[in-house]
């Protein structure tokens, strides 16, 4: 017994000199070893914290966190590509992750070496891309917030994002979005997706580079310009459809478009502005229209700075006003008839400003 004593002994102080220890899974019950990594193996359904000091593998398919799950500074969060791809709230779920400009959020690839080490433990084997994981899903629920996150490498979602917003509202502030989503020419959404979200929606500070498309919003959004859409660090490096795509619901409310770096991408035949409705944009900011698309303007309806400075409504493929947003270099050239024009439902006429190009009108 001494000597099974002694080797147990031995052997314990051989894992500590090396490093190792069990962690607790605080999703549920089971040691994990591997020092700092905590496997999540099923659903959140009570209030959780998740420490910074840690690297959370997500191993559990079709995953939700069904109560309030608390993310603190410098937290890894990586994502298994086949048996934890995503992470979906339900039931009362809210992400609260704040963290700072020093410790960020990361969520990102189980093959990302580069944040919180070689976690799948291949070495150089394998190295992260687009779409290695799904996305996070708010799924219609309110009051999440993503502060000094980071996203990469996801987007292999229903609908090719990385953060999907839909039916509720969240706030996405000084955030970086890159390597995300691997769909081209097909769909509409962006890495950050809030397509369908409600009013109260912020993104701001945020920075997107090296996507598929950055960002798409509903029309229930105010949009400042605070964003950037290109690599801070390598201003050439920005997005291959680098605009805003817009979900053009009818616009009965006060809304405002204030970015100037990218254009907004209108997709509507008969988008309206209604007559208890407003739409203000900012100086040097852009509209281009999808072909067929346009915009009505109901009797009363408000369209504040319509002819600001530098503040135009243009074809998907003028590439002249605020780049190559359709993504297809010198590919497509804009021409008269690319888009259907501005109606004035009240006159029953289409406007012909100087500032509105490549229309049918």
């Amino acid at each position: 017994m001494r000597k099974i004593r002694s080797k147990n002994v031995v052997l314990l102080a051989i894992l500590v000199i090396a490093g190792f220890s069990c962690k607790k899974d605080n999703n549920g019950p089971g040691d994990h070893p591997g020092g700092n990594i905590v496997y999540i193996t099923h659903d959140i359904d009570a209030p959780t914290t998740w420490s910074g000091d840690s690297i959370y593998v997500i191993k559990a398919w079709d995953f939700y966190v069904n109560n309030t799950l608390t993310i603190r500074p410098g937290a890894i969060i990586k994502f298994h590509p086949s048996d934890g791809p995503d992470l979906t709230l339900g039931g009362s779920g809210t992400i609260i992750a704040v963290g700072t400009a020093s410790k960020p959020i990361i969520f990102t690839s189980f093959k990302d070496d580069d944040h919180g080490g070689d976690t799948n433990g291949d070495g150089s084997a394998t190295s992260p891309a687009a779409k290695d994981w799904g996305e996070i899903n708010t799924n219609g629920l309110n009051g999440s917030r993503f502060e000094y996150c980071h996203f990469l490498y996801g987007g292999n979602s229903s609908y090719s994002a990385t953060l999907t917003v839909e039916y509720g509202n969240a706030t996405v502030k000084n955030c970086v979005f890159a390597h995300n989503n691997g769909v081209d020419a097909s769909g509409w959404y962006g890495a950050c997706n809030m397509y369908d979200a409600t009013a109260g929606s912020v993104v701001q500070n945020c920075v997107f580079y090296d996507n598929i498309r950055p960002l798409s919003i509903s029309s229930h959004m105010n949009i400042d310009d605070s964003n950037v859409f290109h690599n801070p660090e390598k201003p050439a490096e920005i997005n291959k459809y680098n605009g805003i795509f817009v979900y053009s619901y009818d616009v009965s409310w006060a809304l405002s478009w204030q970015e100037t770096e990218v254009a907004f991408v209108i997709d509507d035949n008969d988008w309206w502005i209604n007559s208890n409705g407003s739409l203000t944009l900012g100086n040097n900011v852009v509209l281009k229209f999808r072909p067929g698309s346009g915009m009505v303007l109901a009797e009363g309806a408000q369209l504040n700075n319509y002819n600001g400075n530098g503040v135009y409504y243009t074809s998907y493929k003028d590439d002249s006003k605020k780049g190559d947003t359709n993504g297809d270099g010198t590919a497509t050239t804009p021409g008269n008839g690319d888009w259907d024009g501005i109606y004035n439902d009240q006159t029953s006429s289409y406007m012909t400003w100087n500032n509105i190009l490549y229309d049918s009108h």
